[in-house]
């Protein structure tokens, strides 16, 4: 069970928790390091992450209440890309190094505010603090809240 403030937001398994967080609150929450969580635009047919338009059920996009949502993406869950296949610009601050694993810890400018981003990377092979990549949500593991109640407005994870 998740409590916020003596309120119950979400009773399930650790993975239930962890896969299909019923609010913003609880996908910030379970995980460590956190979910990262931002506002997004929504498109035709889904949300603009940084230059990409990733695809988001209809029916999903239609229960938001405005025309923003928050978008929650795992760190494990994102991948540096090519700048030209188009996603979110991330100035890289520092790679934590665990071995096979490494977590980039970067900074991205969303709605001109700065915006910390946390991206599971390769331990041996990844950016260097001070460079810019790109990065973008790994299909079927995006979650899309509502901006203003964070609810979320999918069952599963989708992208």
């Amino acid at each position: 069970a998740v409590l916020k403030d003596g309120v119950l937001q979400q009773v399930g398994s650790p993975r239930d928790l962890y896969e299909t967080p019923q609010n913003d609150f609880v996908a910030g929450f379970i995980g460590s390091p956190a979910m990262n969580l931002f506002a997004a635009d929504t498109v035709e047919g889904g949300v603009k992450v940084g230059t990409k338009d990733v695809p988001v059920e209809r029916q999903a996009l239609d229960r938001a209440t405005g025309s923003r949502v928050t978008i929650g993406i795992r760190p494990e869950d994102l991948v540096v890309v090519p700048d030209a296949e188009g996603g979110l610009q991330v100035t890289v601050k520092l790679v934590e190094e665990l071995g096979s694993d490494g977590y980039l810890y970067g900074e991205a400018t969303i709605d001109g505010e700065p915006t910390e981003i946390v991206v599971r990377v390769d331990g041996r092979t990844h950016p260097m603090a001070g460079d810019v990549v790109t990065i973008s949500p790994i299909a079927g593991r995006l979650h899309v809240f509502d901006a203003e109640t964070g609810l979320r407005l999918i069952d599963k994870a989708i992208a």
